[in-house]
């Protein structure tokens, strides 16, 4: 995950519950943690604004949009009001900002379906976060299996598309036989179209914050 940015001056609100329709943009409906995203978690009911620094050591930064981020509710109980260290980055332990740290120079992919730390900041992180849980594991090879099957739709459908395009251009075929040629051209184009569309827009917030009023 890149370095994340929040919108520099959003509308200033007594209660930080009110940033949580700002935060759901600003991190594209996902937790800033763990990497789960709405639709797959049930929406933003299962999501909470997270204070990077906790509100009971730092009260004054309650209501600071530049320390409100959006995670998971299982991320922000497991992190809690735990606050070790104001330098993670030197102590090795703490939290890391998303817009501050870029998570990729400190975690990667690992076995299983898990991920590991290149740092051990991260390694903290992924301990108290428990960032390796059955549910997210579940998860990351189910995007994984979806991604391959994906792409192997695709590249099943083009290699027909380009078949049927090939047959269209024998000057032996009957009117009937290129018309129905043409028809199923134009109908697998028509499903690549469609699963295509799906494919780019399953990060497409399916709920909305009214969906629990």
């Amino acid at each position: 995950m890149a370095l994340l940015h929040r919108r520099p001056n959003p509308p200033r609100h007594s209660s930080y519950q009110r940033y949580k329709a700002y935060l759901r943009e600003d991190f594209a409906y996902t937790c800033v943690y763990c990497g789960i995203h709405e639709n797959e978690a049930g929406g933003p009911r299962y999501f909470s604004v997270e204070h990077y620094r906790p509100k009971s050591r730092f009260p004054a930064l309650t209501t600071s949009y530049p320390n409100l981020l959006y995670a998971c509710g299982v991320c922000n109980s497991y992190k809690g009001d735990d606050w070790p260290s104001d330098d993670p980055l030197t102590d090795g332990e703490g939290y890391l900002d998303p817009c501050e740290h870029d998570f990729d120079q400190h975690f990667e992919p690992g076995r299983d379906f898990r991920v590991a730390g290149k740092t051990t900041v991260a390694d903290y992180m992924i301990r108290r976060m428990h960032l390796n849980r059955s549910m997210m594991r579940k998860i990351r090879r189910n995007r994984q299996e979806e991604a391959e099957l994906h792409q192997q739709f695709v590249a099943l459908v083009e290699r027909n598309l380009n078949l049927l395009s090939a047959a269209l251009g024998n000057a032996a075929l009957l009117p009937q036989q290129q018309s129905e040629l043409q028809q199923e051209l134009d109908t697998l184009q028509a499903q690549l179209q469609r699963r295509t569309a799906a494919w780019n827009e399953r990060w497409e917030p399916m709920f909305s914050m009214d969906d629990y009023r």
